[in-house]
């Protein structure tokens, strides 16, 4: 069942719209054959159901419209007349306003429920992606750079002396300070590039697809941009970075941020205020 969902979810408004109608054309060829399609009748509003969860309440009431005129075109002019016509049209018109009041509800239910997904997989102060949902994206980047043997990039960075920050100016201040890193890392880095929030003062960013080179020259312009925020800003803070280039893949996601963070580990313990580079091979 997931699965499925999974695959539906990922077709495009058009996809699910004619999905619809070729379950709409079933159903009716169904009480075409049977000569009967009251009995029919209920199922019409899992099309509609479809298409409303996928493309709005517009769209599944449109396709109510499309099914009830449709099983009144074939009821009055292909089946045969023995079904009561006061019956069927008193069940088409229950039927169009079931669907519509449907469409209504699964559309408003939708957007709550994509609010929710939303909310479960960021970060409330920075609106960055939070761990858990980092550590879904890093997974499904191993798995697909396994299958299409790419490469990827992963980025850990710790905000050096944010403790005096919060002890000096204050709590607000340093979350305006940690708003202000994802904003920018947010506006110098690619749209495919996910950021996430790992912990109070650290930062991730998956690059997929992205080699040593680019990531150095994707990096350059984030980093600029936030000593110059800091500067403008007068805050005492810098970046201790670790940027390291998967030519071997990891094992695990896992291992994939350990390998991340103490290479951000060797820069924090040493001069801080710096980028360091790496490909990794694999444990030698």
């Amino acid at each position: 069942m997931k699965t499925l969902l999974s695959i539906l979810e990922n077709r495009s408004e058009n996809t699910m719209l004619a999905l619809s109608i070729i379950l709409i054309f079933c159903l009716v060829s169904l009480f075409v054959f049977f000569n009967n399609p009251t009995i029919f009748l209920p199922l019409f509003i899992i099309p509609v159901l479809l298409v409303s969860w996928y493309g709005g309440s517009k769209a599944g009431i449109l396709l109510s419209v499309f099914s009830v005129c449709l099983i009144l075109v074939i009821n009055f002019y292909i089946i045969p007349k023995h079904i009561d016509t006061h019956l069927l049209i008193y069940s088409s018109i229950s039927l169009f306003i079931s669907c519509i009041l449907a469409a209504v509800l699964v559309t408003n239910f939708q957007k709550v429920h994509k609010v929710e997904v939303i909310a479960a997989g960021t970060d409330n102060l920075t609106g960055a992606a939070n761990t858990r949902a980092f550590h879904i994206e890093l997974a499904n980047e191993i798995l697909r750079s396994v299958r299409y043997k790419h490469i990827f990039t992963l980025a850990y960075i710790d905000i050096d002396n944010f403790k005096y920050i919060n002890d000096t100016y204050g709590h607000t201040i340093g979350d305006d300070l940690l708003i202000q890193v994802v904003k920018h890392l947010k506006s110098s880095l690619r749209q495919t590039d996910v950021i996430a929030r790992i912990g109070g003062d650290e930062f991730a960013c998956l690059f997929p697809e992205t080699s040593l080179e680019e990531a150095k020259t994707a990096f350059s312009k984030a980093s600029d941009l936030l000593r110059i925020e800091m500067q403008n800003k007068k805050w005492p803070v810098t970046f201790s970075v670790g940027i390291v280039t998967f030519e071997t893949l990891p094992d695990d996601l896992k291992q994939a941020m350990k390998v991340a963070d103490d290479l951000m580990y060797t820069v924090k313990n040493s001069d801080k205020n710096n980028v360091a580079y790496s490909i990794w091979q694999g444990i030698t």
